[in-house]
């Protein structure tokens, strides 16, 4: 059995170039859902937030192209055997429900 969670690639690069760092700690932030108190510092020691070079924009439609090109094939194999489940949505709090609903249906857990 393979989950495909099909999101949308306009929704995980918007999302993901909005998370900032505390370099030290690594702390997360998020600018649209977990936004710091004040912006551009952490939340504990006031220091700068960064953004890793991998979550830019250019860097993520990047990675984003790699990964569709790695795991179409995949997808294409295991849907050829009818063997591909996929959940669709923008939203963890949306899709997660329905994995989990899914999983535990198939499992009985």
């Amino acid at each position: 059995m393979v989950l495909n969670l099909d999101v949308p690639f306009d929704t995980i690069a918007e999302r993901v170039s909005k998370r900032w760092i505390h370099a030290e700690s690594g702390r997360t932030y998020n600018l649209d859902f977990n936004p710091p108190n004040i912006e551009g510092k952490d939340d504990m020691t006031g220091q700068d937030l960064v953004q890793r070079e991998d979550d830019k924009p250019e860097s993520v439609k990047k990675r984003l192209e790699l990964y569709s090109e790695m795991t179409k094939p995949l997808l294409d194999f295991y849907s050829d055997q009818d063997k591909v489940v996929s959940f669709s949505g923008t939203e963890t709090n949306v899709i997660w429900p329905r994995v989990q609903k899914y999983l535990e249906e198939k499992t009985g857990i």
